[in-house]
């Protein structure tokens, strides 16, 4: 539509025009009893773009780097993930491994699912940072900010509606066991306490943990602090991980030295295992696919297609597969969640 009928339109429909973008605005609210809603995390490696930032170590992902990163790699690399993100179509979508706000919008504008999003740039030397891509019929943010983690990458919170049921919402990209181990400690003690305010504030809070967390369940650091399976939690302050019981059965969202590894979680709050909290766990998932996948004939058949694999340009997707959980809406008074 052009700029004259847009101008058009609301000179002529100005009060119709009003009352439209106020229904609009209020679907989220509405009551969505009986859906299923879907929530997902995708650490997208590396998504950079082409231009060089003196504040940050991007010199690689620059046309004159030693990854020879241009506008035709760069273009091909937003392409594949937008593919994913249209197969998966959930309503809330994490990412980690994006470099700024103008990569999440070229991203967002090459899908054809309709997401709106939100991005925060981190305190991180490599300059990645974390997003939140959002339907915006399904989900109306109420409340974003970043949390001190610790070290550079901070947590990315956002409290908001939804399928008009509140929720809280921490994306999170931890350090790599490459990292000492006071560090990841220290990371994934600022996580609880942080997890644990929301619960403490709040008894009915319904709280969802994503993100990047660079360690498998079975991590001494992580067993310390997160309980393994799923279970009917009589305790709402209690997280459990939905994914585990599919790491158990050797899936994993990551190889390394033909390992199939689950380093990217989804934690649920207890209020969304019980009935009756308005949000209810339903079943989760590794996302994959076959053109995610390294082809047959290659040493690494069945690794995630990767952009690069060992400094040589494979053209792919990531080095991790995206992970997702579905949520009944169970509330028939969603006014009062």
């Amino acid at each position: 539509m052009s700029t004259q009928i847009y101008a058009l339109f609301w000179k002529s429909n100005a009060r119709a025009a009003i009352y439209l973008l106020a229904a609009l605005w209020t679907v989220p609210c509405a009551a969505q009893a009986g859906r299923t809603t879907g929530m997902g995390f995708y650490n997208v490696e590396n998504l950079f773009d082409t231009v060089p930032n003196p504040l940050i170590r991007d010199a690689d992902y620059t046309p004159e780097g030693r990854l020879r990163w241009n506008t035709g790699r760069y273009t091909r690399k937003i392409a594949n993930l937008a593919r994913v993100v249209d197969d998966l179509s959930l309503d809330v979508l994490a990412l980690a491994e994006v470099e700024n706000e103008a990569v999440v919008r070229d991203l967002v504008l090459a899908a054809k699912t309709d997401y709106n999003y939100i991005h925060r740039t981190m305190d991180d030397a490599r300059g990645i940072d974390l997003a939140l891509l959002y339907k915006g019929d399904r989900f109306e943010p109420e409340r974003v900010r970043l949390v001190a983690s610790g070290f550079g990458r901070q947590f990315l919170y956002v409290r908001g509606r939804l399928c008009g049921v509140r929720v809280d919402v921490v994306v999170c990209h931890l350090p790599s066991l490459l990292n000492r181990r006071e560090m990841r400690a220290r990371t994934l003690d600022r996580l609880c306490g942080f997890v644990d305010s929301l619960q403490r504030s709040d008894a009915g809070a319904r709280v969802v943990v994503l993100g990047d967390f660079n360690a498998n369940p079975d991590d001494p650091l992580m067993r310390e602090r997160f309980p393994r399976g799923v279970r009917v939690a009589a305790d709402a302050g209690m997280l459990c991980n939905p994914l585990y019981a599919k790491w158990k059965d050797g899936q994993g969202s990551y190889v390394y030295r033909d390992r199939r590894e689950l380093l990217d979680h989804i934690y649920l709050g207890g209020n969304l295992m019980n009935p009756g909290g308005g949000l209810r766990y339903r079943s989760c998932g590794i996302f994959v696919r076959e053109y995610l996948l390294v082809p047959a004939g290659r040493p690494d058949h069945g690794y995630p297609l990767r952009t690069f694999a060992s400094g040589r340009y494979d053209g792919g997707f990531s080095d991790h597969l995206p992970v997702f959980v579905y949520l009944d809406v169970v509330s028939e008074n969603l006014s009062e969640q």
